[in-house]
């Protein structure tokens, strides 16, 4: 046999043994090990560590951990000191017979031992078992073992396993001195992977993406078939409260009596102060004294302030203060209000009160609902019950959202004396996490807010594309409850900071030095003013103002803006020079089912925080798949994730596409579908039970012009008859692949796939051995890219690297313009001009606690490139900086851990 025949004989023996060339591996989270039960935190206080025959949740974690680059996932779990008994496990598929290794990130105590045991089963094959923690990992005297006692470290032992089912346990197995605490686990074929922060092994995906994080070279062909006109649709215009625009809602409590009083010499201005000591009091006279009587308050005279007065809804008006706020609606008849009702009481209001809120109810934007749905009670034994006996997540969606209606019916029939039409429409909710977006505006909520803080996993890109699309879609506000946290530090520039003593640094620590710092505050004003952020709410806002200096060479400073007032003051004095701030591009969306319960940061690694194993995100395909599509579309937050994490590692992240993204929802209310057809393209994410009605309209999508990306098993229920998709073969196995019409075969994990029958469409990959698996089917004007790999998953459940170059050749051309170079960016359409936000976040390594050098070897500089006309530009933040236009095109430098946002036209 000689020649070509030779030659792919060869090949089609090479990709069909059972044992693999690749690299195989499989991450798992401890908390996706089943059997976890209630928490068990290593740093709580002495004498509250019992053995309960179980491993509990350790997540997130406190301060040890979140200096420590935080845990892997969010969460770890760990178990009590003298607790031998307590076993968890998860059942794993071996994706092909090897010699791997099995990786543990585990807390490594000082000068203790930490024992704890593996072991893998697999039929027919005798146990494998090891232990770990016998000894040390690396300095007794490590920093964090000095603070903390414990560090967490990596131990790696050697498993020769088979192909196929395999369950692996984690088992106490010892009593110890301390507890065990276990982060995440590894097992690998690959002999060079040698972790020792949180890194990964090779990954596939991220071989493709990588070398386009400084741009994309001209010619690859793109794969939409419409290219959206340079106007953005008017369903994408932000919606404001009453078209005013911006707006920053300040808290005011307690504060009415002195701004909407008579004294001519008072500040007029609605405004607040925090007071924890006679310092702060002190401060506070200087305060009021330097600008009582002038109209040129820093950040309280802008005319977009909102005041904001705490209690369970609008009770403000049966206090005291009353008259006096009702005097000043009364004089500035533009001017709107809030309250927020964080851990307040359900206060009745009093007939008189209720009839001041109708009064003034037109004028009333919500009451916001910090990190909770709307503090209201429900019926627990029924939403146990939805939990148990709910067989979808529809089901479960709509079984919750009556349950927790009548909760929040009941808190404001509570709160006004009566029942009003659709309570929900004053809850303003925030930092609830992304599986309640759709959810929330489905029950009335006229905006829901995102909190943005500084851990692992939270990118502001990311969440800003799954509330802005779910605003979008719903026709309402959303909004951002800045709070400037990182882990359970928070920076306070108050007199006398809450907590920063040795009492509580084990817990938390507040002060000048503490939480995502300053340049993290800098980064997400103006990305949430650009996102398109109705309005902001500061979480604290008593501490705009300080005094600082010493009482040796520094001497007494004057009271002044501190340092998060300075960047407050700025970015609305800015804004208010210039307030058109255009509307963000975003022609790629992806499609989530509007009940897909996943969140980013689980405080409970399941299904809308559900605490039944039923709904578990472990083995989960949906879950697996909208995690890896939604870190495709903004990697490098992989790699990044696995640094250590400071304020700015994973909340900003230069990704390789832009922040070109929105998130929309595939509601039963096909009413709802409409903004659809505003999106080039369209990328399903989890799976999506789709009725006849939502096929339908999906197909009109297709037929009309838009391009559906998509792959096997993630379209199922009855709208899936509706739709076209293509013929598939039985199951196969198979390793690498080919891509369009290149001859070579490029890397891969193993995994599943269906071969494609149809022979009227275009192969865009396929295997070595040329079985096509990834095709693009024209319909109507419209384009269906098609998968047949499950998922999109490989068998280590991650994605295979066919879903990552889809990506590449989906987003190309849909952009108006593009920016070459290692930032975030995000492109707006204003009324004149083309607004380019850039940002860097390298060189600023702000730690939970303290502060670092701004390192400006980090600065990145940049070429933006223009598909439109364009011949000026220069910086808004920045407009002494102009650049030189020159073919469409223009380089600027990015300061390290700075923003710049280009104006062009």
């Amino acid at each position: 046999m000689k020649g070509p025949v030779a030659l792919a004989w060869c090949v089609c023996l090479l990709f069909s043994r059972t044992e693999s060339w690749a690299i195989e591996s499989l991450w798992i989270e401890a908390e996706h090990l089943r059997g976890i039960q209630g928490y068990c935190w290593p740093m709580q206080k002495p004498g509250t560590h019992k053995a309960t025959g179980f491993w509990g949740l350790s997540g997130p974690g406190w301060a040890a951990e979140w200096n420590q680059g935080g845990e892997s996932g969010f969460l770890s779990i760990a178990c009590a000191p003298d607790e031998d008994k307590a076993a968890v496990s998860i059942e794993v598929e071996i994706p092909t017979d090897g010699r791997y290794r099995l990786w543990v990130r585990y807390g490594d105590w000082r000068e203790k031992t930490n024992r704890f045991q593996m072991r893998i089963d697999q039929e027919g094959e005798p146990s494998w078992a090891a232990t770990y923690g016998e000894h040390g990992l690396f300095d007794e005297d490590n920093m964090m073992k000095l603070f903390w006692n414990w560090a967490f470290g990596w131990e790696g032992q050697e498993a020769p396993l088979k192909k196929g089912k395999a369950r692996l346990t984690l088992l106490a197995a010892f009593q110890e001195e301390v507890c065990r605490q276990v982060d995440c686990l590894v097992l690998t074929t690959d002999p060079g992977y040698r972790p020792w922060i949180k890194e990964r092994p090779r990954n596939y995906c991220w071989e493709v993406l990588e070398p386009f994080r400084t741009g994309f070279p001209p010619g690859l062909e793109p794969l939409a078939s419409r290219i959206p006109p340079p106007s953005v649709p008017e369903s994408w215009l932000p919606i404001t409260f009453k078209n005013q625009g911006f707006l920053y809602l300040q808290n005011t409590t307690g504060y009415v009596d002195r701004w909407a009083g008579d004294d001519p010499k008072r500040i007029a201005f609605p405004y607040t102060w925090r007071i924890m000591t006679g310092e702060d009091h002190q401060v506070l006279k200087e305060f009021e004294e330097r600008y009582g009587g002038r109209k040129d308050v820093p950040i309280f005279s802008d005319p977009r302030v909102v005041p904001v007065f705490h209690g369970s809804g609008p009770t403000i008006l049966q206090q005291e203060a009353a008259p006096l706020l009702l005097r000043w609606l009364d004089q500035h008849p533009g001017r709107p209000w809030a309250s927020m009702m964080n851990y307040h009481p359900d206060v009745p209001m009093s007939e008189s009160a209720f009839q001041n809120f109708m009064k003034y109810r037109d004028r009333y934007i919500g009451s916001i609902s910090g990190e909770n749905l709307g503090y209201f009670g429900h019926d627990g034994t029924a939403e146990e019950a939805a939990f148990q006996n709910c067989k979808t997540r529809r089901e479960l969606a709509e079984a919750l959202g009556k349950i927790y209606m009548a909760g929040n019916a009941a808190k404001w029939r509570q709160v006004y004396g009566r029942d009003i039409d659709n309570p929900y429409q004053h809850t303003m909710p925030a930092g609830v996490g992304p599986e309640w977006f759709p959810l929330c505006y489905a029950w009335g909520s006229p905006a829901c807010g995102t909190e943005m803080v500084a851990v692992t996993g939270n990118m502001h890109g990311l969440f800003m594309a799954l509330l802005r699309g779910a605003a979008r879609q719903n026709k309402a506000m959303f909004f951002s409850y800045r709070s400037g946290n990182f882990g359970d530090s928070s920076a306070d520039f108050g007199a006398n900071p809450q907590f920063n003593k040795p009492g509580q640094i084990f817990d938390n620590f507040y002060g000048v030095y503490s939480g995502a710092g300053m340049t993290w505050w800098k980064l997400d004003g103006w990305y949430l003013y650009m996102a398109g952020s109705a309005m902001f709410y500061q979480e604290g806002g008593g501490d705009n103002f300080w005094k600082p200096g010493g009482l040796t060479a520094a001497g007494q400073y004057d009271v002044q803006l501190s340092p998060r007032g300075k960047l407050d003051d700025r970015l609305l004095r800015l804004t208010l020079e210039e307030p058109d701030r255009g509307v963000p591009v975003t022609p790629v969306a992806i499609l989530l089912d509007y009940a897909h319960g996943w969140s980013a940061t689980p405080y409970w690694p399941s299904l809308f925080r559900s605490r039944s194993e039923r709904w578990t995100y472990v083995g989960n395909p949906h879950v697996r798949n909208i995690h890896e599509v939604l870190w495709l579309a903004y990697h490098p937050i992989g790699p990044r994730s696995q640094e250590p994490l400071t304020a700015l590692t994973e909340t900003f992240v230069p990704g390789v596409f832009g922040d070109i993204f929105d998130v929309i929802y595939a509601y039963p209310d096909v009413d709802r579908w409409d903004l659809i057809d505003t999106y080039s393209v369209v990328i399903v994410g989890g799976d999506i039970e789709l009725t006849k009605a939502e096929g339908k309209r999906l197909k009109k999508y297709l037929r009309d012009g838009g391009t559906l990306m998509v792959a096997e098993g993630q379209l199922g229920g009855p709208g899936a008859e509706e739709l076209d998709l293509p013929k598939l073969g039985e199951i196969r196995e198979a390793e690498g692949y080919r891509w369009m019409d290149g001859p070579a075969t490029q890397p891969s994990q193993r995994y599943r796939f269906r071969p494609v029958q149809e022979k009227r469409v275009r192969t865009l990959a396929a295997t070595p051995d040329g079985q096509p698996l990834c095709i693009a089917d024209e319909q109507g004007k419209g384009r269906l890219v098609f998968l047949s790999v499950p998922y999109g998953l490989g068998i280590d459940q991650q994605a295979v690297p066919m879903a990552a170059r889809l990506l590449v050749h989906l987003t190309r051309g849909v952009m108006p313009l593009e920016v070459d170079g290692d930032v975030e960016w995000m492109v707006n359409r204003a009324e004149e001009s083309w607004l380019v936000t850039l940002i860097n976040p390298f060189g600023d390594l702000k730690p939970q606690q303290g502060i670092f050098p701004t390192d400006f070897r980090e600065n990145r500089t940049v070429r933006i490139r223009s598909q439109v006309a364009i011949t000026a530009a220069w910086d808004r933040l920045l407009k002494a900086d102009r650049f030189e236009v020159k073919d469409n095109q223009l380089t600027v430098e990015v300061p390290a851990g700075g923003v710049r946002i280009i104006e062009l036209r």
